[in-house]
């Protein structure tokens, strides 16, 4: 685990948002864990991070809605090759669970 200085600095250095679509439809064969896997996969890529130089996984998601949402950030994580070792935690505060994720992961480096 990297420690990170106060002075260094918190950056977001890659982010992607999953498509949207109507009830029932386009992506009604999705989960929440699916959709957050493609597009943690594509940020990941993006970045140019690798899985195993992340120390922390925070997701923000509202209304689980499969048997694994719950633990969503876990399941995402594993899904994309993040250590067994490297914390998760899912947000869940309705209307601003992506933004409480951004808080909480600012939190853990200050």
């Amino acid at each position: 685990m990297t420690i990170l200085h106060k002075s260094a600095g918190i950056f977001i250095v890659s982010a992607k948002r999953c498509a949207f679509g109507a009830f029932g439809k386009t992506l009604k064969n999705y989960t929440a864990t699916d959709l957050a896997e493609i597009v943690s996969k594509a940020a990941l890529k993006a970045s140019s991070i690798s899985a195993e130089n992340i120390d922390h996984v925070i997701f923000g998601n509202v209304i689980q809605s499969s048997k694994d949402a719950a633990y969503l950030a876990r399941h995402v994580g594993l899904r994309v090759e993040i250590p067994v070792h490297v914390p998760a935690v899912t947000v869940n505060r309705l209307c601003g669970s992506g933004f409480e994720a951004i808080v909480q992961a600012a939190q853990v480096f200050v």
